[in-house]
């Protein structure tokens, strides 16, 4: 058996207020979907092959399974295409939906280890990804050492803190902010 499966759950554990958990992170319109399908006919992540989806997300979250999708990885190899927003006929915002659930799991600290040091890193240099050769090579083909980016523009990195520093992820010290 496929041990990213979704473990059968009986109905009577729900957790309630998912929905209105959800609601109150950004996916406002969830209780909207009839599970057409259309989103996950146009998701490059269902496509992709991961078996848990914009589709499979908002199912589960109706039934008010949360605790099934805290460890597994597809809510943040979403794309962010909207495609999946752009063909929805009840206009659920499944989009949305994905992002209102990752804000739910920063705030149960479920995240993958590559998000947390992407978060890390986008602290400290303004960027998700950064690579410590970066300026070498830039300058090995002609290019500045540093992009036209917060990393030549210290007080922009300085802005771009300062707003993290305003957001959930100040509030619960998910990364180091000094």
């Amino acid at each position: 058996m496929d041990s990213d499966l979704p473990t059968p759950v009986i109905l009577t554990e729900l957790e309630k207020g998912v929905i209105e958990e959800i609601k109150e992170h950004g996916g406002e319109n969830i209780d909207r979907c009839i599970q057409c399908g259309k989103c996950a006919g146009s998701c490059p992540v269902a496509l992709a092959g991961f078996l848990w989806f914009n589709k499979r997300f908002i199912h589960a979250l109706t039934l008010g399974i949360k605790e099934e999708i805290l460890d597994i990885p597809s809510p943040w190899a979403c794309v962010s295409c909207n495609k999946c927003t752009e063909i929805c006929p009840r206009d659920v915002k499944p989009f949305e939906v994905v992002f209102a659930l990752r804000r739910v799991l920063v705030e149960e600290l479920a995240m993958p280890t590559l998000t947390m040091e992407g978060l890390r890193t986008l602290y400290e240099y303004g960027h998700a990804v950064y690579q410590t050769t970066y300026p070498e090579t830039r300058k090995k083909v002609g290019l500045p050492e540093k992009p036209p980016t917060t990393l030549a523009y210290p007080e922009a990195l300085e802005e771009l803190r300062a707003l993290l520093r305003e957001t959930k992820l100040g509030e619960i010290g998910l990364i180091p902010m000094e």
